[in-house]
């Protein structure tokens, strides 16, 4: 049941961890589930990939979409982690499915991580994207690819892979406007407006997207990766007034009385003060109203996947590229810890063959998501 294999020059892996939690050995539905959707053909895979956002913190309990759509008709992984939690380091592991140390993409920027790196060493020659398209999927990446993404390339740079491409080549993304995105090689201009609000706006392009594949045929893979919820945690104007009681989780770690067993980074913190305290308050409520376009999305995803007869022949998942602290061990808001708030994501996957309603225990890791995908698509893994 076990695969190991040698991936390129840099390092080796296993079989998908969540292949053999679900059952769904060799692309195939297990016995017992839909005829309709054993029938179907390749399945459509639909990933939806938040930035920052945390198990412990108890975000994805403010959306419900996430929680009725595709928890309650699907599996949750309550054990998934991340093994370095900082974005670019993960994003790579997720298209690449290798541990970063063999990835070589440490950090967000040179000389050591960032989409610089991935370029110069010509990673993207062989990602989930790759596998997927020459396996005859039409392929869409929206939202942030790698950070630094496209410096060292052009602006219309499109890595290999992938049939559509809508990804912010400049501008500040991360505050949900006044950024440019290349657009299939075209740089389209967003402003300030409601209308230019970057989550509903690659929302809509991934309708659009699903309603535009008429072949019933070719399987469809969906990349879509919001800056939500990562600070500046910009709201859209919607739902910029939700939430107005809600504070920020207090675990025992919270403003950590007591840190004398801690490493010299945090035994040397003082205790957080009152301001600062309100200011986390203040930002895991952004953090909250950011999620709701998120949550928006997932409906609207799913439901385009129904009316178009596609979704019994779907699999969808939802993840994040890594974890956040919000005050735990007199931390101000960040990541790039050992720490379970920073390593420890949600994943949540719904398909064909899923058990509905399940809490898997299984130990499970980000970089199984590229093998499990060329899994379900009944095609070798990455090589």
């Amino acid at each position: 049941m076990f695969r190991t294999r040698t991936f390129g020059k840099v390092g080796r892996r296993f079989v998908p961890l969540f292949i053999m939690a679900l059952g769904l050995l060799g692309g195939r539905v297990p016995t017992g589930s839909s005829p309709a959707a054993a029938s179907a053909g390749p399945p459509n895979i639909v990933m939806i990939l938040t930035d920052d956002q945390d198990v412990q913190l108890g975000e994805i309990d403010y959306m419900p979409n996430v929680q009725k759509l595709l928890a309650q008709q699907g599996t949750s992984f309550s054990n998934h982690y991340v093994p370095l939690s900082l974005c670019c380091p993960s994003r790579t592991t997720i298209l690449r499915g290798q541990y970063p140390h063999n990835t070589g993409v440490l950090t967000n920027a040179l000389p050591d991580g960032g989409f610089e790196k991935a370029y110069a060493e010509g990673l993207e020659s062989a990602t989930m994207g790759t596998v997927l398209h020459n396996a005859g999927y039409r392929t869409v990446l929206l939202g942030k690819y790698l950070n630094g993404y496209p410096d060292t390339a052009t602006p219309a740079y499109i890595p290999p892979g992938w049939d559509e491409w809508y990804s912010p080549s400049a501008g500040n993304p991360y505050s949900e406007y006044n950024y440019t995105l290349n657009e299939n090689g075209n740089q389209v201009v967003y402003g300030a407006t409601a209308a230019d609000y970057l989550t509903d706006v690659i929302h809509a392009k991934a309708v659009s997207f699903i309603n535009r594949a008429t072949n019933p045929n070719q399987p469809l893979f969906i990349y879509f990766a919001t800056y939500a919820p990562h600070e500046p945690y910009t709201p859209a104007p919607r739902h910029a007034n939700l939430f107005p009681n809600v504070n920020a989780p207090r675990p025992p770690s919270f403003n950590e009385p007591d840190v004398s067993g801690k490493p010299g980074y945090i035994k040397d913190r003082p205790l957080l003060t009152p301001t600062e305290i309100s200011n986390i308050d203040d930002a895991y409520r952004n953090r909250l109203r950011a999620l709701q376009a998120v949550d928006e999305a997932v409906a609207d995803l799913v439901a385009t996947m129904s009316a178009t007869g596609r979704l019994a022949n779907t699999y969808f998942i939802f993840t994040s590229d890594n974890g956040y602290h919000m005050g735990e061990h007199r931390l101000l808001p960040g990541k790039y810890t050992p720490y379970e708030t920073d390593l420890h994501v949600p994943l949540i996957i719904r398909g064909p063959g899923v058990p509905a309603g399940v809490v898997n225990d299984q130990f499970t890791g980000n970089l199984d998501l590229a093998e499990t995908f060329a899994d379900f698509a009944g095609v070798p893994p990455l090589a």
